[in-house]
């Protein structure tokens, strides 16, 4: 019996999925062993379908783009079904002396171990042999609004995941949190509400406060729900031109202040964008991938994503994460 090592991670995607993806070699699509080349779409249909998913998925990538722009992603493959990390306690305070040799007391950190499950995150749809047949007869494009509406599904669960977590997948008693539903995170009321403008600037400076007890000072990225973030683009009446979204902006603590169509009515959250407080693991990005129906009738294809958003807890229980409400 031939058995098949799997070497590229495309090999190995396609070997969990049960689909693949075309190698397009010049002009022409290269089709794997054992498939029928006529049953699928020619170089320029496929390249069409496939970069309509990835434009129009990223249009909505936000608080997950951010991370990724950040560097904080760590690879692995769909061999990880649940990804685990430590943090380590911190040792005692050091000794001032004139002899290191002396033997003293010594100390070991501490370890704790968290973990998430690594997902699959998908969205279907298909294109019949006669559509595709139709288009080419008409010397017309195929239509890619089912792909590029896909894609957006999976980018848009991803952003919600990392937001507002996923407690659906559970995995050795774990599910997903995010920056809103964490435990550790810190929980704060704003010093009134953003539609008068003199109670946001005092609330991040509280938000800022707090966090540099916790050890984190930034820098923070904010996002918050599209209400408070026009309502931060109202000018003060004391002859400066600011608007409170630039001075909160001109903090040295803040990164920027963003909307998110995520985010709650009322509600931002304060993010230290740092490997010990936010990264993704990622065992399959964002692609395309398809099969055929046993009659040929279909070509059915698979925008999907195998990552998760690893937000985290320190030794001490604590996060570089504060959630604001009643803004």
């Amino acid at each position: 019996m031939d058995v098949k090592i799997l070497k590229t991670q495309d090999e190995i995607n396609g070997f969990v999925t049960n689909s693949w993806r075309p190698l397009v070699k010049g002009n022409e699509v290269v089709v794997p062993e054992g498939i029928r080349a006529n049953a699928f779409l020619n170089r320029e249909e496929w390249e069409r379908l496939d970069s309509a998913v990835i434009a129009r998925a990223r249009q909505r990538l936000n608080a997950w783009q951010d991370v990724v722009n950040a560097g904080l992603v760590t690879r692995t493959t769909l061999a990880e079904e649940y990804s685990k990390w430590r943090v380590a306690s911190e040792r005692i305070a050091a000794e001032v002396n004139m002899d290191f040799r002396t033997q003293r007391g010594e100390d070991r950190t501490d370890r704790k171990t968290y973990g998430v499950p690594v997902p699959i995150v998908s969205a279907q749809f298909s294109i019949g042999r006669r559509e595709l047949l139709v288009a080419r007869s008409a010397g017309s494009d195929i239509e890619t609004f089912e792909a590029e509406e896909a894609g957006v599904a999976v980018a848009e669960k991803l952003e919600d995941m990392l937001i507002n977590g996923e407690t659906s997948i559970v995995v050795q008693g774990s599910d997903i949190p995010g920056y809103t539903t964490l435990t550790a995170r810190y929980e704060g009321t704003a010093e009134g509400d953003f539609g008068t403008i003199s109670n946001i600037y005092p609330t991040f400076i509280e938000a800022i406060t707090q966090m540099a007890s916790d050890r984190y000072y930034g820098p923070f990225g904010v996002y918050i729900a599209n209400t408070q973030y026009f309502e931060m683009q109202e000018y003060y009446a004391d002859g400066t031109g600011q608007t409170p979204l630039q001075r909160v902006e001109g903090m040295p603590q803040i990164s920027f202040v963003k909307p998110n169509d995520l985010m709650t009515a009322g509600e931002f959250v304060m993010v230290q964008l740092t490997r010990e407080v936010v990264d993704i693991r990622e065992a399959m990005a964002m692609e395309n991938r398809r099969w055929v129906s046993p009659d040929e009738s279909r070509i059915h294809f698979v925008v999907m994503a195998a990552a998760v958003p690893r937000v985290k807890t320190d030794y001490a229980g604590e996060s570089g994460i504060a959630h604001y409400s009643s803004c």
